[in-house]
């Protein structure tokens, strides 16, 4: 029944990391640090921050700490399988970073739980992991082989069914490469699915079930989260198209969400089996409506923007919404941090409009906001479909033709032409706030290619100092 399933969500919720639903605030309430989760739960997120903070820590170029020292454990079971030179034990070695692999294609991660890793980055996890398990088992492969018994027949059934899930193995890899997953997203999804499908039923042959703990945690992943979709998700929204651009706004009402949280959705009209990750391009607490904008590229984009196109204003359609989910890498809901740098490019500008708005309405409420700047490099209509605020201490800047009108949604803001020189926004920000009394944390958040990424990773390192220290959280894309 729907009581038991909703029993069940709210008993489930925090294993399965789904995101506490959000109320509204008013503007009467006082913020308080945290104020989304039940007080039961704040030492938890208080203690996961303290652990996770600093293994998400870029050390060189885009790798965290994490992620680094995942890296060297799982090279160090490759080494240890190559030493030891024994079938069963390299079967074993291969069978752990297997399992990881199927634990961190759950969306609600163990890794997210346990650490507070966002969702790009746990996707980088995903497919570290996935590397390393591929190579011990080519590793185990080539042991078995050597090693092999001819006249054991059971050793010969493992040998084939070792064979045909390695070279399942190999074209999941091939398969997921971000030129197909890009340009041919269906053709990724069904081999995806029809090679996992294969890969397990060889695995169980092969008598690798150590790898079904791993299958167990993404399988019930599947079905809460499908279970949940269904009895409490809503599946209609209005789709329109933002008039002289590329741009189609997606908008819902009773989606449970929080600021800066993305949600996979899906619009049967074209394509039921076509996820995509978008952000949320609202707040909360602007109200009941999510809405999310779309820059529509690549042959689902157009699908999407032909139909917004003959839609009629109002008219509703059929969405399917799994989610939210999202975190950010910073401790943002405590009161760390009282300064806010917010750099976005394009469309990038949702989720950072998306946290800046809350922050800016928890600053009516009480919160200590010293100082909140919005820096978003934009080409082209963007700037007229992503409705701003004087609150959000807007700067954007030009980079392609045109013009862009230096007064939108009533307020005037600063209008520069020419590529964003984050460096020197880094700096002046710098100056601002040093003026401030004892030891200041910025916190940085980026949403944008990949190319605005790094010299803005080295901009929050040069300036950072002992009384200054620039934290930041990033989410790249391309455009």
């Amino acid at each position: 029944s729907k009581a038991t399933v909703s029993v069940l969500y709210w008993c489930l919720k925090p294993l399965f990391l789904f995101t506490i639903s959000y109320q509204p605030m008013s503007e009467t309430k006082m913020w308080t640090p945290y104020e989304d989760t039940p007080s039961v739960l704040r030492w938890g997120l208080r203690a996961r921050w303290v652990l996770a903070h600093p293994l998400q820590r870029v050390v060189f170029q885009t790798f965290t700490v994490g992620e680094v020292v995942l890296g060297v454990l799982l090279f160090a079971f490759l080494v240890i399988s190559a030493v030891t030179w024994d079938t069963k034990k390299s079967g074993g070695m291969a069978s752990i970073p297997l399992l990881m692999t199927f634990a961190t294609a759950a969306r609600n991660s163990p890794l997210t739980f346990l650490f507070g890793i966002p969702f790009e980055r746990r996707v980088a996890y995903h497919k570290m992991i996935a590397i390393f398990a591929n190579l011990c088992a080519y590793l185990h492969c080539a042991i078995a082989f050597i090693s092999r018994d001819a006249t054991d027949s059971d050793n010969h059934r493992k040998m084939w069914s070792g064979l045909c899930a390695v070279g399942c193995a190999a074209m999941l890899g091939m398969t997921s490469h971000y030129t197909i997953r890009r340009k041919m997203f269906e053709a990724f999804y069904y081999t995806h699915w029809f090679f996992f499908t294969a890969y397990i039923v060889f695995l169980m042959f092969h008598s690798a079930t150590t790898v079904l703990i791993g299958i167990g945690l993404w399988g019930a992943d599947v079905i809460f989260r499908n279970l949940y979709m269904a009895m409490f998700q809503p599946a209609k929204g209005a789709i329109r198209h933002i008039e002289g651009t590329d741009i189609v706004e997606v908008s819902m009402e009773g989606v449970k969400y929080l600021p800066g949280q993305y949600a996979f959705i899906a619009i049967p009209e074209i394509g039921s089996f076509q996820w995509h990750p978008i952000s949320f391009s609202t707040a909360p607490c602007e109200g009941t409506v999510a809405r999310f904008c779309i820059r529509c590229g690549g042959d689902w984009g157009e699908r999407l923007l032909a139909l917004a196109k003959d839609s009629k204003p109002g008219q509703q359609h059929k969405v399917l919404v799994d989610g939210a989910y999202g975190n950010t890498s910073i401790d943002i809901d405590s009161d760390k941090y009282k300064h806010f740098l917010f750099v976005a490019g394009g469309i990038g500008i949702t989720p950072m409009r998306s946290i800046a708005t809350a922050i800016a309405e928890q600053g009516r409420r009480g919160r200590s906001v010293q100082l909140l700047e919005t820096h978003w490099s934009v080409r082209d209509g963007v700037a007229t479909a992503v409705p701003m605020s004087a609150e959000h201490g807007l700067t954007m800047y030009r980079t392609g033709g045109g013009e862009l009108e230096p007064i939108v949604g009533g307020f005037a803001h600063k209008v520069k032409n020419g590529r964003i020189d984050v460096n020197e926004v880094v700096r002046e920000f710098k100056e601002k706030v040093e003026k401030t009394e004892g030891k200041v944390k910025v916190a940085v958040l980026f949403c944008g290619p990949g190319a605005m990424f790094t010299p803005l990773r080295l901009a929050c390192k040069e300036h950072s100092s002992s009384f200054v220290s620039f934290d930041l959280h990033t989410e790249t894309f391309e455009f």
